[in-house]
């Protein structure tokens, strides 16, 4: 176990379409020591700090977002990811949205990866090998059609949630308190869906959420708002 680090990168697709441009998403997975579902230890062990991902992409790739997180550009085809401190058996997630630009038939690389890390207590940086990402490019219309990797749809999804919550509590505290409603039960009812289609608990349970939080600050900003009216 290298470094107590274990990482997973998911495509959402297995194949593109060697002709078109393409948009795809990485879903990008780590955690430290082994993973649980279940946790004895109520604070989790501290592995490493200061975590960064570097990304350099290939000419033909280009980044159009991070969910998740900020990236920091550098110079040229690459970027560096702040993701702050790992602990053990906690699993982190990000994705990275790229549009990739045609291809002859084949696999060709995409993106090479590399951590960066800081051990507990420590102030030397460390760095893990660099791995290579590859994509499948083809005209096979069979493989074209195959559906999307469902554990990478769903984890954007969640990441998606995260900011549509914070634009959603922007809307509230500026009185749009309509359109924060709006907002959020859109998201809830759109996790809602793909919970039933998928039979995913985590998603439901998510999707309750948000409708919670709706019927929450509406009733909060609301009576806020008379409050503030009756007092002129």
């Amino acid at each position: 176990m290298q470094s107590g680090i274990q990482e997973n990168f998911t495509w959402n697709r297995s194949h593109i379409l060697a002709s078109g441009s393409n948009r795809v998403i990485l879903l990008v997975e780590w955690y430290g020591g082994s993973f649980r579902q279940t946790r004895k230890r109520s604070t989790p062990k501290l592995i490493a700090q200061d975590m960064q991902l570097h990304l350099w992409f290939e000419p033909q790739v280009s980044l159009i977002r991070v969910y998740g997180a900020k990236a920091m550009k550098n110079l040229g085809q690459s970027i560096m990811i702040p993701l702050g401190h790992l602990y053990d058996g906690v699993k982190q997630f990000i994705a990275v949205e790229l549009a990739l630009q045609p291809q002859h038939t084949g696999m060709h690389g995409v993106l090479s990866a590399q951590w960066k890390y800081k051990e507990k207590n420590k102030e030397r940086i460390k760095e893990l090998p660099v791995k290579e990402l590859y994509m499948n490019y083809t005209y096979h219309t069979g493989l074209l059609q195959q559906p999307e990797n469902f554990h990478v749809r769903k984890h954007v999804k969640l990441l998606e949630t995260q900011s549509v919550l914070k634009e959603a509590i922007h809307l509230f505290e500026y009185g749009n308190i309509d359109r924060g409603e709006w907002l959020l039960r859109r998201k809830g009812d759109e996790l809602l869906i793909d919970a039933l289609r998928f039979t995913d608990e985590r998603l439901l349970e998510e999707a309750d959420m948000l409708y919670q939080l709706s019927e929450h600050y509406v009733s909060t900003y609301r009576n806020r708002k008379v409050l503030k009216t009756k007092n002129g």
